[in-house]
């Protein structure tokens, strides 16, 4: 259970969930809808950054173990480009992010730090 109460499905949401509550700046939403020409998705976490008004979509694809998990990933990426949403490296608003054991914490502080520093 997440630090405000909510109920998250994986100890790695849980982990990303609570570091962005953390942040004074950014207001999170769990599995929020998004909505896009054809259907609706609901991804983990739906973020305003409250000082730009910037909102980002972050995915996180934790099943790595599981190969219909990981098949699945390359149509959920064209539905999100087509819908409007282009990968934060690419100056857009959609943060996809894989585990990894070794670099998982890292690799979050990461993002939630271009998320909070962004101008």
């Amino acid at each position: 259970m997440a630090a405000n109460g909510e109920m998250l499905v994986s100890k790695q949401e849980l982990h990303i969930y609570n570091f962005l509550l953390e942040q004074k700046s950014l207001h999170v939403e769990y599995e929020a809808s998004f909505s896009g020409a054809d259907k609706t998705l609901f991804p983990d976490f739906t973020i305003l950054n409250v000082n730009t008004n910037a909102i980002y979509i972050w995915e996180h694809l934790g099943m790595t173990n599981s190969e219909k998990y990981l098949d699945q990933i390359p149509d959920k990426l064209v539905w999100y480009e087509g819908n409007g949403l282009k990968p934060i490296e690419k100056g857009g608003s959609l943060i996809l992010t894989f585990y990894n054991e070794r670099t998982f914490y890292k690799d979050v502080q990461k993002v939630v730090q271009r998320i909070v520093d962004a101008r």
